[in-house]
């Protein structure tokens, strides 16, 4: 049996090793395939010398991964960051130029808040064997200046981490710097109108942080001349737009980009053929080790005893007499030239360099410059302005031409009792002295603190503008519904809304420019953003002038006006302080932003507090599409609804104030008025603008429309002589039944008809507390059935998105709200 038994085991026994053998086989094949396939994924079929990797990762990316390490050989990256797209097109110009240079580079795009800066910076994992003739890698930055001299928010990472990796104890000294020696060139813009010195410090930041990592300048005092017609370009530049010499001092930067690469190219060729060529006439004295007497350190390692090792030895070897910055050879230490041109851009950091030297000289030019730019009044003019002189615009309100039509007035109209189609919309200061986040101009206008520009008469001003308004109305005489009485009506200018771009009140000649309006029976509605006290106190008796109050807290109106003055709460606070000795009608103006000002209502009734103002208009924010400098999206647009309640909280917190009493006690406010179509809610003094109801004496009736004759004979009787006072009492109207708040029609003029584009009507026309519709789109109410169904399909997205408003921030600073009580607002039905 036994026999039988071994007999029969080895077929089995040697099986065994055949087995683990095919196995042995098949991983190790298996094995070879996945790394073959690594290798092939890792080198991407390598493009040839000319090819080009041109790939921008989207901001809403979360986890993007370059193309190519930023430390891999003949690669160039450009990073950028951009909120308006001035950087991003100069991104873009710069990627066009490399690419037509054809200098054997591989060229990707990134935008900086995209990258881990730590991994890349300090994690290379290509491996050098397969790359090893090839030219040390390139970084380009192209960077703006936000608030405050930082990044946008989103950008702000690559401050923060090559502060960290800088400071770092865990991080070898210098890291990039040896043979892979990263080559850094960095553009950045900004506003010496906010700062002279926070223009460019992004920009500053990362090339000095980069330095010190061990990266060298790529803009060599030897080929910064090449390009630049003889004048010295530099690793590192900045842009002013204030100045408005960007365009310029890109070009310059990038001229010196090209010439260094081009310079890199030919030192490349050089060192080919100088360490390519057999030669024995190689004179060792060249080493440098040896030219420093170190002749036995030599000896010792070996340096310098065969001609590989003069290739390989890090500079050693080299003719320390010649610059060593051929892309061919590598190197520890930083050439003479280099350190001459690193030490340079060292001192851009501190002195701002050629640019600022050159906006120095500008400022201290006896002949002040025109405000707006070329290419400043090319925007406007695409937008519609219409440019007077230098610094001055009018443009043709939509409500002009809504009312022009018989579609309705704005909500001037209703609150004031304005003729919309007679109102005529100019500035005559196109700068500013805030860059808000909800501003529908778009920031295409000039900023400034103080007037530095030449100034036009007023008298040119107004005729100039009255001349094109009345010309824009001409124009309309063709379009479909326009009514031509009052088509020959809007001829006759009758008011004038100082509110269209910029801040009015920084043109020194103001008052000058109001007379010029009251003595043609102009009415005067002037809008400042608060941050010229002074004026405000400066100016004469107007119709009514308004103070924009933005936000309730310093913090917030620094995140959502973006002011240039440093001190902006202060002289926020000062201004509305003011208002309470004008005499005339005075507004605190509050536009509502969703997730942005919307919370601290108390803060609000305390800054109105300061100046006891005639009236309050609160007014939700228009979304006027998506822009470039604005983070604000449809869900930061209130309802009218969502107005009213803010309205009545606000009412209740300055009652509040009002109870706690004082030696200077705060009058009573109260709901006046209402324009829907506006979103804009009214609160008014009860004391100004309230008297008894003749027919219910119980009842208040508002007086909060003006009688504009009689302002202009009490603004006449002033300018005749300035001792001569007047009150808001003394040009009151009284306020139609349609435009007080409660009425059925919500403030839309019933002389006018509704229109509805492409016949759209809302779904559901009254809604609950909760937000569940209860009457349908012909005001017809609900069944029970239907108020139940849609009672839970409200409950089921309440528990998708949660009860009440939820705010989600992004990385780019924009905020988007969700709340399930609006799901049923803003639909409608063809009728």
């Amino acid at each position: 049996m036994a026999p039988q038994k071994s007999t029969s085991i080895l077929p089995l026994a040697a099986t065994i090793p055949a087995v683990l053998l095919a196995s042995a086989w098949l991983y190790q094949r298996i094995h070879q395939e996945s790394s073959e396939a690594s290798t092939a994924n890792n080198n991407r079929e390598e493009p040839a010398h000319d090819a080009l990797i041109n790939r921008e990762i989207g901001i809403t990316s979360t986890d993007a991964v370059l193309d190519r390490r930023l430390s891999s050989r003949n690669t160039i990256t450009i990073a950028y960051a951009s909120t308006t797209g001035t950087c991003a097109s100069y991104a873009a110009k710069l990627q066009t130029a490399l690419q037509e240079l054809k200098n054997n580079y591989i060229i990707q795009v990134v935008k900086v808040a995209e990258v881990d800066w730590w991994d890349e910076l300090l994690n290379n994992e290509e491996d050098d064997s397969t790359e090893s003739s090839g030219k040390p890698p390139i970084l380009l930055f192209v960077l703006p200046t936000w608030t405050d001299g930082a990044l946008p928010p989103e950008s702000q990472i690559i401050i923060e981490s090559l502060k960290e990796i800088t400071s770092d104890w865990r991080v070898a000294p210098e890291p990039l710097r040896g043979k892979e020696s990263v080559r850094v060139g960095a553009f950045g813009m900004g506003s010496s109108a906010y700062d002279p010195e926070t223009v460019g410090k992004p920009a500053k930041q990362v090339f000095s942080h980069l330095v010190k990592l061990g990266a060298r300048p790529l803009v060599t005092a030897k080929s910064s001349t090449k390009k630049v017609d003889g004048k010295k370009s530099k690793s590192l530049m900045i842009g002013d737009s204030e100045v408005g010499d960007a365009d310029v001092v890109f070009q310059k930067w990038l001229n010196g980009i090209l010439g260094a690469l081009e310079e890199g190219e030919n030192d490349v060729i050089k060192g080919r053929k100088k360490y390519g060529a057999k030669s024995k006439k190689e004179d060792s004295s060249d080493c440098a080790c040896k030219e420093s007497g170190d002749q036995a350190a030599a000896s010792v390692t070996g340096c310098c005893t065969n001609k590989s090792d003069r290739e390989e030895s890090a500079g050693c070897c080299s003719d320390t007499k010649e610059k060593n910055d051929d892309y061919g050879s590598s190197t520890d230490s930083l050439s003479d030239e280099d350190d001459e041109d690193e030490g340079s851009d060292i001192v851009d950091l501190e002195d701002m360099g050629d640019i600022m030297n050159e906006q120095n000289l500008q400022s201290k030019s006896a002949e002040p410059k025109e405000m707006v730019t070329k290419k400043q009044a090319k925007a406007l003019k695409k937008e519609g302005y219409k440019l007077i002189g230098t610094h001055s615009a009018v443009k043709l309100c939509r409500w002009t031409k809504h009312q022009l039509r018989g579609r309705g007035g704005c909500y001037k109209h209703t609150h004031y009792g304005i003729t919309s189609y007679q109102c005529m919309e100019a500035t005559p200061s196109l700068a500013c002295a805030n860059k808000c986040v909800f501003c529908w101009r778009h920031h295409k206008n000039p900023v400034g603190r103080e007037w530095r520009w030449k100034t036009d008469d007023p008298k040119m001003i107004v005729e100039e503008a009255v001349n094109m308004h009345v010309n824009m109305i001409k124009e309309t005489k063709g379009v479909p519904g326009i009514q031509m009485d009052r088509w020959e009506e809007a001829h006759q200018v009758r008011h004038c809304a100082l509110s269209l771009v910029g801040e009015p009140i920084m043109y020194p000649r103001i008052n000058e420019l109001l007379v010029e309006l009251h003595e043609r029976k102009i009415s005067t509605f002037l809008v400042t953003n608060g941050q010229h006290p002074q004026a405000i106190n400066d100016l004469i008796p107007i119709t009514q002038l308004y103070v924009s109050v933005d936000a309730s807290t310093p913090e917030s109106l620094e995140e959502i006006d973006r002011p240039l003055f440093r001190d902006a709460w202060d002289r926020l606070k000062t201004s509305l302080s003011c208002l309470k000795d004008k005499g005339q009608r005075t507004v605190a103006r509050l536009t509502v932003v969703k997730g942005w000002n919307s919370d601290e209502i108390g803060g609000y009734a305390r800054l109105i507090a300061l100046g006891h103002c005639s009236l309050v208009e609160v007014k939700g924010v228009t979304f006027c599409g998506k822009s470039d400098a604005s983070n604000l999206n449809m869900t930061n647009t209130p309802w009218h609804h969502e107005i009213v309640e803010f309205t009545k909280k606000l009412m209740e917190e300055l009652n509040k104030i009002r109870q706690a009493g004082g030696d200077d006690p705060l009058p009573e406010y109260d709901l006046a008025c209402e324009h829907k179509h506006s979103c804009s809610v009214l609160l008014a003094r009860v004391d100004q603008f309230a008297v008894p109801d003749p027919e219910n004496p119980a009842k208040r009736k508002w007086r909060t429309w003006i009688d504009y004759d009689k302002f202009q004979e009490l603004a006449a009787t002033h300018a005749a002589d300035p001792t001569f006072k007047f009150g808001v009492t003394d040009y009151l109207a009284d306020t139609p039944d349609w435009a007080v708040f409660g009425s059925n029609e919500e403030g839309f003029d019933p002389t006018d008809n509704r229109h509805r584009r492409k016949k759209k009507y809302p779904k559901y026309t009254r809604f609950d507390a909760s937000g569940v519709p209860t009457h349908d789109t012909f005001d017809e109410p609900l069944t029970e059935q239907e108020i139940n169904e849609l009672k839970a399909m409200l409950e089921k997205r309440k528990m998708q998105v949660g009860d009440g408003s939820t705010v989600t921030e992004f990385k780019s600073g924009e905020k988007r709200i969700e709340d399930a009580s609006l799901m049923f607002r803003g639909l409608v039905v063809i009728r």
